[in-house]
């Protein structure tokens, strides 16, 4: 869909380009959607190819093949946007990997393994800030979007690189909130709790074999912490990603939306 036949159709993100890195699947691919869904052009990223063109076409959303940590491909992808769609309006840094499920307290955490989750969530949000900033100055503002955690927000023992990594994305999204108000260029992070995903099911999988456990029984353990009483889905997070990359959040920036059905109150 071109940005003019985007731009009848109406919706919410009616006129907007988006980029969505971690496209090809889990929130990556149903924020694609609803974005679309909402009369923005989307632009899919993922360093799995195959997986990648798959849910671009089911989703009616264009793609380009990226690994977020690298830094010259960013600078190429943000052209992309720029040269196909005359502009970048907004970025969610959505790309993220949770690393091992064995052996992640504190003590006995492998360095190779939290170094790489650092990269991918860390370095890489750092990256598609900084590119994206420049084009979104060009274009008179707009909205990043950083995917952060629940684990930003809480002591996570049991997975410490993870709630490391998603911590500092909740600095930077000041940090570059800060930097870019003036300009009207806005930074959110979304913190979702336990969510309907492939990382849960890893998570519940290493938590049953840690305890010697059924993974429905490390389940229902997990579920008893969320007051709602249930996973949540990827759309609730998608959801709260339109309100963000809408301009009925043009007064919002710095902001923490935090989405686990009360977990966190508890």
């Amino acid at each position: 869909m071109s940005l003019t036949q985007a731009m009848h159709k109406g919706g919410r993100l009616a006129g907007k380009v988006a980029l969505v890195t971690g496209g090809a699947g889990g929130f990556g691919r149903v924020i694609g959607r609803l974005f679309v869904a909402e009369g923005a052009v989307v632009i899919l990223s993922d360093r799995d190819e195959a997986a990648l063109r798959i849910a671009a076409e089911a989703e009616g959303c264009d793609h380009v093949v990226q690994d977020v940590t690298d830094e010259r491909r960013w600078d190429e992808v943000v052209a992309f946007a720029e040269s196909h769609y005359g502009r970048l309006d907004v970025l969610v840094n959505n790309a993220g990997f949770e690393g091992s499920m064995e052996r992640v307290d504190p003590e006995q955490s492998e360095l190779s393994d939290f170094r790489r989750i650092q990269a991918v969530n860390v370095e890489g949000v750092f990256l598609g800030c900084r590119a994206a900033i420049p084009a979104m100055r060009r274009a008179g503002g707009g909205s990043i979007i950083n995917i952060s955690s629940l684990a930003a927000l809480i002591a996570t023992p049991f997975q410490t690189g993870y709630g490391v990594s998603k911590a500092a994305v909740r600095h930077l999204t000041m940090t570059v909130a800060a930097h870019g108000a003036h300009e009207q260029i806005r930074c959110n992070s979304i913190h979702p709790g336990q969510m309907r995903t492939r990382m849960i099911e890893d998570i519940y999988a290493g938590t049953a074999r840690r305890l010697g456990i059924d993974a429905a029984d490390a389940e229902r353990d997990f579920t008893k912490m969320i007051p709602m009483g249930r996973l949540g889905k990827a759309e609730d997070v998608a959801y709260g990603a339109i309100y963000l990359a809408s301009d009925e959040s043009r007064y919002v920036t710095g902001s923490a939306l935090v989405i686990d059905g009360g977990s966190h109150i508890v």
